[in-house]
Parts: C-alpha cells; sequence; structure tokens
C-alpha cells in the first residue's frame, strides 16, 4: 500500500475542505498527519490539534476495474472532526473526474448506499464523494465493522464505469483507535 503518500495526499485533501469554510484560517504548514497504526488494510491518522483536531480511517481498493484505466490515487475515508461536531463522515477519492451525471454507491453484503460526487463544485472536489444521506453514517460505519468486502462503482466524465473492491479487515480495529482518538 501507498499508505504513507495516501495519508498525506487525505490530510492535505481534509485541511484544504476544512480551511475553505474558515474564514481567516491558516493551514499548520509544521503539522503533518500522525499515523495512529496499521490494522490489517486499513491505517488511522490524526491531523492538527484543538478545534482543528481531525482523526481518520483510510484504506485502498484490493481491485480497481476496468484494469489499466488510466487513474489517480483512489482511498476511501471515514473521518471525524470533534471540534465541528461531526463523526462518521464517509468520503472516497476515485483518481478521475466523475461525470457529471455519476451517481455513485458503495455496496456492503446487501446494504447499498448512494454517495454524490463534488462535481458540481470544481477542482479537486470532482475527484471525491461523499455519502448522500449524512443520516445513513452510522449505519455504513456499522456495516463497515461487520461486512468484509465493500464494492464502489463510480462513472468517470469519460464514460468509463470502475468498480473497486475493498478489503474491509482491519475496518473495526482502526474505526476504535479514531474513536479514542477524537472524543
Amino acid at each position: 500500500m501507498k499508505l504513507n503518500r495516501l495519508r498525506v495526499l487525505a490530510a492535505s485533501a481534509l485541511m484544504t475542505g476544512f480551511l475553505a469554510l474558515q474564514p481567516g484560517a491558516s493551514a499548520q504548514a509544521a503539522d503533518a498527519p500522525k499515523l495512529l497504526g496499521k490494522f490489517d488494510d486499513w491505517a488511522a491518522y490524526t491531523y492538527g490539534s484543538g478545534n482543528d483536531r481531525i482523526c481518520y480511517v483510510l484504506s485502498e481498493p484490493k481491485t480497481m476495474l476496468p484494469k489499466g484505466a488510466t487513474r489517480g490515487d483512489v482511498y476511501f475515508m471515514v473521518t471525524h472532526r470533534p471540534g465541528r461536531g461531526i463523526k462518521n463522515e464517509i468520503s472516497m477519492r476515485v483518481g478521475y473526474v466523475f461525470g457529471a451525471t455519476s451517481k455513485p454507491f458503495a455496496t456492503i453484503d446487501k446494504d447499498r448506499y448512494q454517495m454524490f460526487s463534488g462535481v458540481p463544485q470544481g477542482g479537486e472536489h470532482q475527484f471525491w464523494a461523499w455519502l448522500e444521506n449524512t443520516r445513513e453514517e452510522a449505519k455504513m460505519v456499522k456495516s463497515l465493522r461487520a461486512g468484509s468486502t465493500m464494492v464502489i462503482k463510480g462513472t468517470s466524465a469519460r464514460k468509463t464505469l470502475t468498480t473497486d473492491t475493498y478489503s474491509l479487515k482491519g475496518t473495526s480495529a482502526a474505526l476504535d483507535r479514531i474513536d479514542t482518538a477524537c472524543r
């Protein structure tokens, strides 16, 4: 896994989104993501301090289809932002710009979770998707803990349907770690 590189990219994306919502805020240049632990196919990190503290888990897909499709970094995250009262924010980066009409979704066992892309916001957001119904975040996290595999499908701006399969081995331990670190 390229988790070391991904943790920096993920933290950068998280802080960019966070800072965009904070007038007058500045990034803490000296602060870097801190690995809390690797748990099988998942890793847990923390970033920042005080009200700006963020904790997150992330994983990369075990398989990505179609094989050979040109893509950038691909990963799935669950994030806590205790200073903002946010727990279990679900997001994923797919390594391509989503199509304007793409309706990405995740399945874990028989449960399906509808997501939405950041295409309307433009920029880096076009590579990301979030859980459409935030009231389902706790349910999805429960599914992540209980399941063995998650499949995510989306369509690129070039109309390529992608299917990413994630192992959920280690998810519970990683989530437990950020639950403790970001109460």
